[in-house]
């Protein structure tokens, strides 16, 4: 048995299935769910969702468990094997979604190239099962921290035929340096740094010159992280392309209903604002 074989059968045992056909992970005492939260574009005044990013809810005993805790203590084959559940989770969970949506965004680790090719190809393999049962999965943009490796991984992510995203993305210029090789299809701004850009007028102006440098090289731009009708318009300001947070739409779990609509301005906006959302050229 190859080691893709015996990853893809430690995946398989991990995964059940309830009473209407939800995938359900289960991992070092822990039960795993897929969420989804949508990912917003302005389109004609109004956001429309374009897609949205797959997020692993962990739980033990019945009670929520920190993913970002959950995961620091993974390592090695432990982690290759619960990403690679995680990435099988969120496909496969794709026809309980109640989101019409052609991108899925999922997150991968910074981690050595075979381990890499290893869980993209079992990502493909789901794909392609997905796309056997009859239905029509989505564009898949694998996204992966702004460090020194970006540039390799993406040419593995492409190399499996799939879409290229930073996440984590903030001031460090070595991040800023990930990106001009990698040339992703956007970077995901850092949730944290952005909401704390949003506060400082000075700083907003320093991350607007930023997205436009990242416009240049045909990078778009997505806030993540916005909570508040002031960020909103801070990302606004600054010229992001999308946009995703509470303020917009929670994270819901596969199998449960989410009103699809497009979000008017007025409904964001305070009353005052006066936004006009930078643009890259023509």
């Amino acid at each position: 048995m190859t080691p893709v074989e015996t990853l893809q059968k430690d995946v398989a045992s991990s995964i059940r299935h309830d009473e209407i056909g939800l995938a359900i992970g289960h991992f070092d005492g822990h039960v795993l769910r897929s969420a989804y939260q949508p990912v917003y574009r302005l389109q004609g005044g109004r956001l429309a969702v374009i897609g949205a990013r797959a997020l692993v809810r962990p739980s033990r005993d019945g009670r929520p468990a920190l993913p970002s805790r959950f995961f620091q203590r993974l390592c090695g084959g432990d982690r290759l094997t619960f990403e690679c559940l995680c990435q099988a989770l969120h496909v496969a969970n794709l026809p309980h979604v109640d989101l019409d949506t052609a991108t899925l965004a999922l997150r991968l680790g910074e981690m050595p190239r075979t381990m890499l090719d290893a869980a993209l190809t079992l990502l493909r393999q789901a794909t392609d099962e997905l796309e056997e049962e009859g239905y029509d999965p989505p564009r898949i943009w694998c996204e992966f921290p702004a460090t020194g490796m970006a540039a390799e991984q993406a040419g593995a992510v492409r190399a499996h035929g799939f879409r290229v995203a930073l996440c984590d993305f903030g001031p460090d210029p070595a991040g800023i340096s990930a990106a001009m090789a990698a040339t992703p299809d956007y970077v995901r701004l850092d949730g944290s740094w952005f909401r704390t850009v949003a506060r400082a007028q000075e700083a907003r102006i320093l991350l607007a010159r930023l997205t436009m440098l990242l416009h240049s090289q045909g990078i778009e731009v997505l806030a993540d992280g916005v909570e508040t009708t002031a960020q909103f318009e801070a990302a606004l300001d600054v010229g992001a392309d999308m946009f995703q947070g509470f303020l917009l739409a929670p994270p819901f779990l596969a199998g449960s209903a989410f009103t699809q609509r497009p979000l008017r301005l007025p409904e964001l906006l305070r009353p005052h604002a006066k936004i006009v959302p930078l643009r890259r050229p023509a």
